[in-house]
């Protein structure tokens, strides 16, 4: 019997071990110009994080173990890009850091897909040229511009010799997916420019509302496709509770998932409710149960329990986490320094656009309340590499108020006590150190002034309504 039971153990480890062994990939290459020391690779599970070290001749070479064939992400200081993996093959690229992404090239045993996608990405990038000139424009211009991208990238597909057909069916897809994706982001481009909705027919979301969420395939390969589940369930939740208001958030979700066969896409649908875990939901308790029997993997159920943890901690009147940042001005300034005053936080970055649109509003704020009992804190989460482009552009900008870097970004307990993922990102905290509010209004909000006099004028928070950062 013991003799059974061994030899059964010893084969499952031995077809395991077998399995995990035609799951590795080696990935090396050649940096020109490098100034970094390591490759980040990492996959769209986040189930995969690898790190090579690149030698002082810009060289590196690293094995690791994959679970599936598709597109992974490398990233070699702030540029990153995809590169097409399947398990027990060799990949090698040739990159100019100075120009990474016009020079740029494969060998290897999967050189033929990765030189492809070089090709597409080119040609996408010159067809698309400047982002604000390819969407700001009426939508039958901006219709007949995706149109002809489409075109030309499908063109470029069929010309490509070396191809399998299998892959030219899953390229085609991709490129299909890529097309809605822009179509998607006309309103989001054009809003943001010009400061007004363009105007859309009423059906214009349909092809999104209604596209195929039982394409396993094109989850794992198409990152447009897994952006664009996200935005389904942001237009189809909408439009279903709009037309019955006797279901939540939590029930539509419940009836959707039930339709899809894919355990990922049902995982991604599902996550998008983690976002129901802030202070603003009365039956947050009820609806962490709730969302945590429908998710299935660790890691996602790990995320809602942080977002539950933080929201049920920084509820107003919460002592706040302190921190103990470097002063743009000299030395170090924690929370605690700043006692007495009522602080508004703004976490920020030199990279952020958003961010960077709201220092002049901010800029008006610092000069409206000097000498009140209100500091204005400005924290930077820029990483290490960018932290001269952070000490430039605090006097480019000139906000004013108090300006701190934040070397750990969004790692550092501070950041994590807040569950930062986004920036720009504005919090409140009263004269003992109490959360006021986690979600500030911008100060580009017409309501930021009333806001911060109620709590000015008065210790005791008072309901203003506001728009939200």
């Amino acid at each position: 019997m013991k003799f059974h039971l061994s030899l059964t153990i010893f084969l499952i480890l031995l077809f395991s071990c077998s399995g995990i062994e035609k799951s590795n990939i080696t990935f090396a290459g050649k940096i020109k110009n490098n100034t970094e020391s390591i490759v980040k690779v990492s996959n769209y599970k986040s189930s995969l994080s690898e790190e090579i070290q690149i030698d002082s001749s810009g060289n590196f070479n690293g094995s690791f173990l994959i679970d599936e064939e598709g597109y992974y992400y490398f990233q070699i200081g702030r540029s990153y890009t995809t590169v097409f993996f399947s398990p027990n093959n060799k990949v090698f690229v040739d990159i100019d850091a100075d120009s990474f992404f016009q020079k740029i090239s494969y060998s290897g045993s999967l050189q033929k897909e990765n030189n492809y996608n070089v090709s597409k990405s080119k040609l996408r990038s010159k067809l698309v040229g400047d982002a604000k000139e390819y969407f700001v424009v009426p939508l039958d211009e901006f219709l007949s511009k995706i149109e002809n991208t489409k075109r030309q990238l499908l063109q470029l597909l069929d010309s490509n010799t070396q191809l399998s057909e299998k892959t030219k069916k899953i390229e085609k897809r991709i490129i299909h997916y890529e097309y809605l994706q822009a179509y998607n982001n006309y309103q989001k481009f054009y809003s943001y420019h010009k400061k007004v909705n363009a105007d859309l027919p009423p059906d214009y979301y349909e092809p999104v509302i209604n596209m195929d969420l039982n394409d396993d395939e094109m989850f794992r390969y198409s990152r447009a496709y897994r952006n664009l589940v996200v935005e389904n369930f942001r237009l189809s939740s909408k439009k279903a509770l709009a037309e019955n208001q006797q279901i939540d958030i939590i029930d539509f979700v419940e009836g959707q998932i039930k339709k899809m066969n894919s355990q990922d896409i049902k995982e991604q649908f599902t996550s998008m409710l983690i976002r129901q875990m802030k202070q603003s939901n009365s039956n947050i308790d009820r609806d962490y149960i709730r969302i945590d029997s429908l998710l299935t993997t660790e890691r996602m159920k790990d995320k809602l329990l942080l977002r539950y943890k933080s929201a049920k901690e920084n509820t107003s009147g919460a002592v706040v986490v302190d921190f103990n940042y470097e002063n743009f001005e000299g030395g170090r300034t924690s929370l605690k320094d700043l006692s007495g005053k009522i602080v508004y936080i703004d976490v920020w970055a030199t990279w952020c656009g958003p961010c960077i649109k709201e220092m002049p509003a901010l800029k008006e704020l610092v000069d409206y309340y000097e000498g009140k009992d209100i500091e204005f804190v400005s924290v930077s989460i820029d990483s290490e590499k960018d932290y001269q482009k952070w000490r430039k552009m605090v006097p480019e900008k000139n906000v004013g108020g108090i300006q701190l870097y934040d070397p750990e970004g969004l790692n550092s307990s501070f950041m994590k006590s807040f569950s930062v993922s986004l920036i720009p990102r504005f919090m409140m905290v009263d004269r003992e150190g109490k959360i006021i509010t986690a979600h500030a209004p911008r100060p580009s909000s017409e309501n930021i002034k009333a806001f911060i006099d109620s709590h000015l004028n008065d210790n005791k928070p008072k309901v203003v309504k506001f728009k939200t950062s």
